[in-house]
């Protein structure tokens, strides 16, 4: 039916017997949630529903539910195009004036923040649902009460955010009428799988970003390291969870990959863009399994901060399992360690995991973050922009990783810091360690949440004890060869290491680290700078590395390296 159609029912007289609706036929089309303050409408809640077929549908025992609430329809039928008012039994005659109007008992309570709501048939079929929210309402002052929610497109009835937005009316709200967002605003995509995290060995938890009613059809299609799915069930009342049962038990210390066949699609007939999906048992995280890897603390105006971590262990990790705090840089006193991601999530060795609270603008600010790894929560730590302490904890507040940032961190020759990450050289590096943490390239776009850092550098597989990054660097943070790594594997526990930096006249020119605890293993960095933190000039420069351990035995190289700079 196209949009011009929607304006005036036919006549009654000569519509059709009574239909059995299909998924979409019958569209919850508007919700007033919070009608306090009134415009100009009754101070009362009321949802709006709208017939979109060509056929007239008897609605009796059919079910509308919210939360734990469930309301049944008395006997009577809903013609093509018309709309119908929903609201308690006791407010019926106030809506009465604005269209046909049904009292429910009890009318779903709504909440102003949102709330699930969902449309099913005599039978208990699913028909129409959606999951308000009032961030949909676009609008600071419209979010405040007395205004509806209404769909902009009822032929796409599954399609949420996007598809809606607060009445333009001047009333408040359109009920029992035409919205006064009624426009075309199709549906093109389908982002498909959107979580995927195994309840046990027998229960995967699968998470679609769309109502999918005939999910369950496909089973057989669906693939799973070479295995199958056998049987599907469905999780949620909006049909975008399901838990499946595998083939074969799942193993711990394993990644599977779950992937849907190309017939899997929304409503609209889009494919999805996400089918396969990792994910494995998880397992407790341990010191170091999950580390500090970007820290943007000190964002552009109206762009929030966010943290990158990175799993360096072979473990899958429970995002839902870490807490966060922050530690006050005066007093050294930690705040309360908070849950950052409330639902559980797989979190796969080798991958990256960045956090936000606002998702939709650093995709839009950082043009090389990688969606699928940005996850929004409603709340991070606090980040100071000149200096902060981070904490990141399991369940039983054992440290897994700690760094501490400052704004000083930053390239030296930036003039200007703001809406600039601080990204670590490589994920294996300690967090504490200031010499970890460069800034991201102007290139990469001052940012890459979500994806490999802009100045990571690789670790060059070697037997011998010292090995550099590069035999050059180019320190003007374009995100290639902007700081020198050197790698220490002295298998020796007792290590100490000095290294002092000199120019090709032998002049003295920093001591980048001295009597440094290495261990059997450590990685050191130098970004291009002298003793007085400015940058040193292009040319020849001689590094002297000298190694002793607790038994005296001492051992030394001198490695030339060039600086340049364009």
């Amino acid at each position: 039916m196209a949009l011009c159609d929607l304006m005036v029912p036919p006549d009654r007289d000569q519509v059709q017997m009574s239909f059995r609706a299909e998924p979409g036929d019958i569209v919850i089309s508007e919700i007033m949630a919070d009608p306090i303050p009134a415009v100009e409408l009754p101070p009362e809640e009321y949802i709006e529903i709208f017939n979109r077929s060509d056929n007239t549908i008897n609605l009796a025992k059919w079910r509308l539910s919210s939360a734990d609430q469930n309301s049944f329809f008395p006997n009577l039928e809903i013609f093509p195009g018309e709309y119908l008012i929903l609201t308690a039994v006791a407010d019926t005659s106030l809506f009465a004036p604005f269209g046909r109007t049904v009292g429910l008992k009890p009318f779903p309570a709504l909440t102003d923040k949102g709330r699930i709501i969902v449309l099913s048939d005599d039978q208990g079929n699913f028909i129409n649902g959606v999951e308000y929210s009032s961030g949909w309402y676009g609008s600071a002052l419209k979010s405040g009460g007395g205004w509806s929610l209404e769909i902009i497109d009822p032929d796409s009835p599954f399609f949420a955010e996007g598809n809606w937005e607060a009445s333009s009316s001047r009333k408040g709200g359109t009920p029992g009428s035409r919205n006064s967002s009624l426009r075309s605003n199709p549906d093109n995509s389908f982002r498909g799988i959107v979580n995927v995290f195994p309840e046990d060995s027998i229960r995967i938890s699968i998470e679609l970003s769309e109502p999918v009613p005939g999910f369950a059809a496909h089973i057989s299609a669906i693939t799973l390291n070479g295995s199958g799915i056998s049987a599907a069930g469905v999780s949620e009342p909006l049909f975008r969870g399901f838990i499946l049962t595998p083939g074969d038990y799942l193993k711990r210390g394993r990644v599977y990959t779950i992937c849907l066949p190309e017939a899997v699609s929304d409503f609209a007939g889009n494919s999805s863009s996400v089918r396969c999906f990792s994910f494995g048992l998880p397992e407790s995280a341990e010191p170091e399994d999950l580390v500090f890897n970007e820290l943007l603390f000190n964002p552009l105006p109206d762009c929030p901060d966010y943290i990158e971590l990175f799993n360096l262990s072979e473990k899958v990790l429970d995002a839902s399992g870490l807490l966060m705090a922050s530690v006050n840089t005066d007093t050294g006193t930690p705040s309360e360690a908070r849950q950052f991601v409330n639902e559980h999530r797989c979190i796969i060795p080798g991958t990256y995991f960045a956090i936000t609270t606002d998702r939709d603008k650093v995709i839009s600010g950082y043009p090389s973050s990688v969606p699928e790894n940005l996850f929004g929560v409603s709340l991070l730590p606090s980040m100071p922009d000149d200096r902060g302490h981070l904490l990141l904890l399991n369940r039983h507040l054992d440290k897994i990783d700690e760094v501490i940032y400052t704004g000083e961190q930053h390239y030296s020759l930036l003039s200007e810091n703001e809406g600039i990450s601080l990204e670590k050289i490589r994920p294996d590096l300690q967090s504490e360690e200031s010499g970890s943490w460069h800034s991201a390239s102007e290139s990469s776009g001052w940012g890459t949440p979500g994806a490999r850092n802009s100045v990571f550098t690789v670790e060059k597989p070697s037997e011998e004890k010292l090995v550099f990054s590069s035999s050059r660097i180019s320190p003007d943070n374009d995100g290639y060869e902007d700081v020198l790594v050197i790698d220490l594997n002295t298998g020796d526990p007792g290590s100490t290491v000095t290294v002092t930096l000199f120019d090709e006249t032998g002049s003295y020119i920093r001591r980048i680290v001295e009597n440094y605890l290495a261990g059997s293993r450590a990685s050191i960095v130098w970004d291009g700078t002298g003793d007085d933190g400015s940058p040193v000039r292009a040319g020849i420069y001689i590094i002297l590395t000298e190694m002793y351990n607790v038994s005296g035995k001492t051992e030394k190289w001198k490695r030339v390296v060039a600086v340049v700079r364009r």
